[in-house]
C-alpha cells in the first residue's frame, strides 16, 4: 500500500503562509487577495491554453502523474520483483520456457508481459533487449510529455495574470471620473498578476521539476529491470539476476 507524501502540501502551505504573512505585514487584508474574477482569468485561461498546446489526453496523463506525486514510491516492489525473477530462473531450469506463458498472461506491466511472452517463444536475448528498449523509449517520451504539460502551464499562467491585470485596468479607466475608487481598482487589477506568477512558481514549475526527477528515477529502475529480464532470457543464474536488480 502506498504511503502519503506530505512534502508537496507542506511546501504549498509554507509558500502561501509566507505570501499571506508579507501581505499582513504590509497592512493588506487577506480577503482583498481573494478575487474570483482574477482566478477565473488565470486558471481558466491557462487550462484552455494547455488544452490547445497539449491536447486532452496529455492533460489527463499529466493530472494522473501529478496526483501520484502525493504518494511515496514503493521501493519494496523492486525487492519483490527481484525475488520473483530469481524464482522464475530456478523454475525455468526445471520446467523450461512454458513457465513464462502464465506469467505473460497474468502480468499487468507491458514490459514484463512482452518479455515473458518472448521468452515463452524462445526469443534470443538480443531480440528481447531490443524490444524492451523500444518500450522504455515509449515510456520515456510519455513521461517527458507529462512534464512538458506542467511546464507549459507554468509558462502560460503569468501571461494570463497580465491579461487579467489589463482587463482590470480597463475597467478602472472606465471609472476614472471617480478618483476615490481609482487606487483600490488598480490594486485589485494587479491581484491577477499575483495569481499568475504565484501559480507558475509555487504550483506548476515545482510540480514539473518534481515529476521530472521521479520520471528519471523510474526510468533508472526500469533499466535495471530490463537488464534482469535479459539475463533471465539468457538463462543466467538466479543470483546474477537478483544482483542486477540490487545494483
Amino acid at each position: 500500500m502506498k504511503r502519503l507524501d506530505f512534502s508537496v502540501l507542506l511546501g504549498w502551505a509554507i509558500g502561501l503562509a509566507a505570501i499571506a504573512g508579507c501581505a499582513m505585514l504590509e497592512g493588506i487584508r487577506l480577503r482583498f487577495l481573494w478575487q474570483p474574477t482574477a482566478a477565473l482569468v488565470v486558471f481558466g485561461g491557462t487550462l484552455g491554453a494547455v488544452l490547445v498546446r497539449c491536447g486532452s489526453d496529455s492533460l489527463r496523463d499529466a493530472m494522473r502523474a501529478t496526483f501520484a506525486l502525493f504518494f511515496r514510491e514503493n521501493n519494496e516492489e523492486m525487492e519483490a520483483e527481484s525475488a520473483r525473477l530469481a524464482w522464475l530462473a530456478r523454475t525455468a531450469h526445471r520446467e523450461g520456457a512454458r513457465v513464462f506463458e502464465a506469467q505473460a498472461e497474468s502480468s499487468q506491466d507491458p514490459l514484463l508481459r512482452e518479455a515473458f511472452s518472448m521468452m515463452a517463444d524462445y526469443a534470443e536475448p538480443r531480440d528481447v533487449l531490443d524490444k524492451l528498449h523500444r518500450i522504455l523509449d515509449e515510456e520515456a517520451e510519455r513521461g517527458l510529455g507529462e512534464v512538458a504539460t506542467l511546464d507549459a502551464a507554468g509558462g502560460y499562467a503569468p501571461t494570463f495574470g497580465i491579461i487579467g491585470a489589463v482587463l482590470g485596468l480597463i475597467f478602472v479607466l472606465r471609472s476614472i471620473a471617480d478618483p476615490a475608487a481609482l487606487g483600490a481598482g488598480i490594486a485589485t487589477a494587479f491581484v491577477a498578476t499575483i495569481y499568475g506568477v504565484g501559480a507558475a512558481n509555487l504550483l506548476f514549475f515545482p510540480l514539473a521539476a518534481r515529476l521530472r526527477e521521479r520520471h528519471r528515477l523510474r526510468l533508472k529502475r526500469r533499466g535495471l529491470l530490463v537488464e534482469a529480464l535479459v539475463a533471465l532470457a539468457a538463462r543466467e543464474s538466479p543470483g546474477v539476476i537478483a544482483a542486477r536488480l540490487a545494483t
